[in-house]
């Protein structure tokens, strides 16, 4: 069994409101040496399997149809280690 960690982003080009929202709360903070913020978000999770092609197969299955819009977001992925059972 594997543990898997997803990132997903929205695409560069697609604005990014809660990012924008952090900027600016930010600099009111007084940290404009911070810029650029973007929000995605991570998912965790097991995969009973060991093979990477079918590792690879399932999750982009499970991302493209559940985890991620693609139209607006995009993800990446990587196998973190084994579990223990």
């Amino acid at each position: 069994m594997k543990k898997v960690e997803l990132k997903v982003t929205l695409q560069q080009q697609v604005l990014d409101t809660q990012g924008e929202a952090l900027n600016r709360a930010v600099h009111e903070l007084g940290h404009d040496e911070i810029s650029n913020i973007r929000v995605g978000k991570i998912l965790y999770f097991d995969i009973d399997e060991t093979e990477a092609d079918n590792i690879d197969r399932i999750v982009k299955s499970l991302s493209e149809r559940l985890f991620t819009n693609t139209v607006i977001e995009t993800y990446e992925y990587t196998i973190l280690d084994e579990v223990s059972e």
